[in-house]
């Protein structure tokens, strides 16, 4: 999420797709918007007159994939934590979340 600080955690119980074609297809199969999701932020891109596409899919410095894999370990707790303990629990626990 470009919209996070990178590596920052957000757990929401529904939402729009934000310009996300991977969130977009997932709500046009199911029908709808309800279902919980756990985003990572990757920061706003360095430059305004960057392609959103190519920040978003360019390849991490060593630093930020450190971040990040912290980020993907904190992501799987807080979905474990939606399936056991339900999305309020996991947003009070995990949303801003960047160690």
């Amino acid at each position: 999420d470009v919209s996070l600080a990178p590596g920052q955690l957000r757990v929401r119980e529904k939402g729009s797709a934000g310009g996300h074609n991977g969130i977009k297809s997932i709500i046009e199969e199911l029908g709808n918007q309800g279902f919980p999701r756990v985003k990572i932020g990757v920061g706003a891109k360095p430059h305004p007159d960057q392609d959103l596409a190519d920040w978003v899919l360019s390849t991490f410095s060593a630093s930020e994939e450190k971040e990040l894999t912290k980020a993907l370990e904190d992501a799987g707790e807080a979905a474990l934590c939606i399936i056991e303990n339900g999305v309020q629990t996991a947003a009070n626990q995990y949303n801003g979340v960047r160690k």
